[in-house]
């Protein structure tokens, strides 16, 4: 790969990476009921609200999944890979680019949910869950996915694990699900 091509596909992976992790984030607040007074969310849903408010018309949230934002961040995915693949000259089947955009959608996903978790559990070591308002959101927003690890296993001693076995879970599944997935898509026909 050329020096061109190499500064072609940072561009693209970092603003269309910002974006689809922009929607992304917003499909996840919205999913755990973050409140919109806090500067996070308010910074991406003023973002977001350009592209979300004229396409909720059409396509409307279901349950507690506001599937306009899924669905942008899906198109930016797909528009990502097209980009990519014109660019260094990859070959997709329709089916196998379809696919892989599935994939990656769900990566992202999968990613932010382990950045936040991370995010989580180093800040808890300097910051007060009860007192910080942005900690208070951060523990909402990682809440489903640690929430099951706590039950399974409860605090031990007064160290809580929950948020280690979750990272685990995530790892596992972008490692078991998500890259045999990935690596299908190239050879579908």
């Amino acid at each position: 790969m050329g020096y061109l091509q190499n500064a072609g596909a940072f561009l693209i992976n970092t603003i269309f990476g910002f974006f689809i992790g922009v929607f992304l984030v917003r499909l996840m607040l919205i999913a755990v009921g973050a409140p919109f007074n806090e500067p996070i969310c308010r910074f991406v849903y003023q973002l977001t609200n350009p592209v979300i408010t004229p396409l909720r018309r059409f396509v409307p949230r279901w349950r507690r999944i506001e599937l306009s934002s899924l669905l942008v961040a899906w198109l930016l995915v797909l528009l990502e890979l097209v980009l990519f693949t014109a660019l260094l000259g990859m070959h997709f089947s329709v089916a196998g680019l379809l696919l892989r955009t599935l994939v990656d959608t769900l990566d992202w996903l999968v990613l932010i949910q382990l950045v936040a978790i991370f995010v989580r559990c180093i800040l808890s070591f300097v910051v007060s869950e009860r007192y910080n308002p942005s900690m208070q959101l951060l523990v909402q927003f990682t809440e489903p996915a640690v929430r099951p690890f706590r039950r399974l296993l409860p605090a031990l001693g007064g160290m809580d694990f929950s948020c280690w076995f979750a990272s685990i879970a995530l790892i596992l599944v972008r490692m078991l699900v998500l890259a045999p997935l990935a690596d299908l898509a190239p050879r579908l026909p």
